[in-house]
Order: C-alpha cells, then sequence, then structure tokens
C-alpha cells in the first residue's frame, strides 16, 4: 500500500504540474497555488484529528521539534520548486530536484553512520547509483538549453532553483520517516507541515503583487484552487502516507521517474525535444531503479573491553623431607591474589 501511494502521488503530481508549466504560469499564480494547497492541507488535518487526543499529544517535546524542520524544509522545497516552474519549466526543476534528493539523504547517511548515530551506512552500490543518478539529471537539463524561448539566463535560475529543491526534498523525506517511527499519524503531520509555507506564500503575494515586483496571476481564483488539490493536495497526502513508512533512500529514488513523466507530458503537449534529451530522460528511469536495489551496510562496532577480573591462587604446599615434615609444613595455606 505505501508504495502505490507513492506512485499514484508522484505521478499525479508530475502530470499536473507538466500542465502547469505547458500553460505558462506566472511566479504569482505559482504562489497562489501554493498558498492555497497549504492552507487546505492546513485546515483539513486541523479537522481530521480534531478530537483526538492522542494525535495531539503527539505535539509536544521532540516531535515539535521535528515538525518545526519539516515546516522549514517544506516551505524551502515547494517554494523553489513552483518558482523555477514559473521561470522555465516542470521538467528542469523536476529533474534536478529529483536527481539530487537520493545523493542528499545518502550524504546524511553516511554523515550520521560517521558521527556513531546509526547502525548502518550507505554502501558502495548506493553511492555509486545516487552519484550516477545526479550526472545523469544534470547532463539532461545542459541537453535541455536552448530547446526553450525563454533563454539561458531563466534556465540558470530554475536550475539553481532545482538544486535547493533536490536538498530540501531530502530534508522532507528524512524528516518525515523520523515522525512516522516515533507513531505520529499522516493526517497529524498534514494539520502542522505548512505553517511556513502559508506565511511565506502569503507575504510573498502580499508584498510582490501590488508594489509591481511580480506580475498579477493569470490564472482566475477557481482555477488556482482546482490546480492546488490536483497538483498538490491530494498527491501530497498520498506522498505523505508513503515516506512515513518507507526508507528516505527509497522515497527519494522514485522521485526520480517524475521527469520522465513531466517530459512524456511535455512532448505531447507538443513540445520538441532532441534525441539525446529523451535518451537521457530514459536513462534516468533504470538509474533511479538502480538506487532500490541498493542496500545499506551495518556500521562496524568494535567489542567492548573485558574488564579485569581477579581471582584467589592458594600457594602451593611445601613438600615433606625424607627427616619428616618441613617445619612450615603445617602452616595453613596463604591465598595471593593476581591479576589476570
Amino acid at each position: 500500500m505505501p508504495w502505490a501511494a507513492l506512485i499514484a502521488g508522484n505521478g499525479l503530481h508530475a502530470v499536473i504540474t507538466a500542465l502547469l508549466g505547458l500553460s505558462m504560469i506566472n511566479p504569482a499564480d505559482s504562489l497562489l497555488i501554493l498558498a492555497i494547497a497549504a492552507a487546505a492541507c492546513t485546515l483539513l488535518g486541523a479537522l481530521a484529528v480534531r478530537g483526538n487526543a492522542a494525535s495531539a499529544a503527539a505535539t509536544v517535546g521532540s516531535v515539535t521539534r521535528t515538525l518545526g524542520w519539516l515546516n522549514l524544509w517544506t516551505a524551502v522545497t515547494f517554494i523553489a520548486f513552483f518558482l523555477g516552474v514559473a521561470v522555465y519549466g516542470a521538467v528542469v526543476v523536476f529533474t534536478l530536484g529529483a536527481s539530487l534528493a537520493p545523493l542528499a539523504v545518502t550524504a546524511w547517511s553516511g554523515f550520521r553512520a560517521s558521527r556513531g548515530d546509526a547502525v548502518t551506512r550507505p554502501s558502495a552500490a548506493q553511492w555509486w547509483a545516487v552519484s550516477l543518478l545526479a550526472a545523469l539529471g544534470a547532463a539532461l537539463v545542459v541537453a535541455l538549453a536552448g530547446s526553450d524561448s525563454r533563454g539561458i539566463g531563466a534556465l540558470l535560475v530554475a536550475s539553481v532553483l532545482g538544486v535547493i529543491d533536490g536538498f530540501a526534498a531530502g530534508g522532507v523525506a528524512i524528516v518525515s520517516r523520523s515522525l512516522g517511527a516515533n507513531g505520529v499519524g499522516v493526517w497529524q503531520v498534514m494539520a502542522h507541515r505548512y505553517y511556513a509555507t502559508v506565511v511565506v506564500a502569503g507575504i510573498a503575494l502580499l508584498i510582490s503583487v501590488p508594489f509591481g515586483l511580480l506580475a498579477a496571476p493569470k490564472m482566475s481564483v477557481g482555477m488556482s484552487i482546482g490546480a492546488a488539490f490536483a497538483s498538490l493536495v491530494v498527491p501530497f497526502f498520498l506522498m505523505q502516507y508513503a515516506i512515513q513508512r518507507l526508507s528516505p533512500v527509497m522515497v527519494t529514488g522514485t522521485l526520480a521517474l517524475i521527469p520522465a513523466i513531466a517530459l512524456f507530458v511535455e512532448i505531447v503537449g507538443g513540445r520538441a525535444v532532441s534525441w539525446p534529451v529523451l535518451l537521457l530522460a530514459l536513462l534516468i528511469v533504470p538509474a533511479s531503479l538502480a538506487i532500490l536495489t541498493t542496500q545499506q551496510k551495518p556500521v562496524a562496532v568494535p567489542a567492548p573491553s573485558q574488564p579485569r577480573q581477579w581471582r584467589t591462587v592458594y600457594a602451593r604446599p611445601f613438600p615433606k623431607s625424607r627427616a619428616g615434615s618441613h617445619p612450615h609444613a603445617a602452616q595453613p595455606q596463604q591465598p595471593a591474589t593476581q591479576i589476570s
């Protein structure tokens, strides 16, 4: 069930977002869709856990701090992603974000193992797989240069935003898995995950549009609400359910399937692509599947040092002489303590 939810969420998110990119939405449209989706997730999550004492108790202590980190990573990844879609298109941001997220998760896992905070560490095969995926993603973005009318400057901006999105997505996967391991429910996470996203997206809209920093949204409010639910609310509920139950590297590995889906949607929508672009997009699929076959290695734990043991050894008695007993033979044996 978690795998089915993850695949369905990724597919729906990729298709709807690619269609939004083809419709040439502007940054204000992206921020509005993001703000609506974040507010809807928060409201629906709050309604779902209302009156649930166990869920309310789950928001205290270390879980509250973990939810704070999830708020930060969520806001960063969403804002970087949707601004990148508005600047250049979905494929570039999808590609860099999805190809770098497994690398970020693997690097974090290796760092924790080096500090002695984890019982497993990434294997050499996992490092090779995530590095290959990152290289293929970067090559695909380079191959896409010049295929869009928005120019190289927009491509560079979208690439930077895609890198930010990828590392932040890795943070989301790690923190979400931690919450799932602590028994926090999906609706509880949805209720508290998007506070920072709502605030940042709302403030950006209220400041940038009235002061002329961004053009006003082109989409109607009704269309924006529909896009928010189709591209974010429903897919991310399914994905949140999955990432709280699956390992972060497996979750981020499946994210690499999204660029291929988005590129296919754009090809169907009339975008012309070269054979190198199509070949690289197809190579990303087996590279991402290779990550799913890798396993982590247990961390070698040194054997604990044995404490020094004390034992009592009795002195050997004197032998009897021919003339009779030794003058000291009648004395009791004296224990002698040795260290071994």
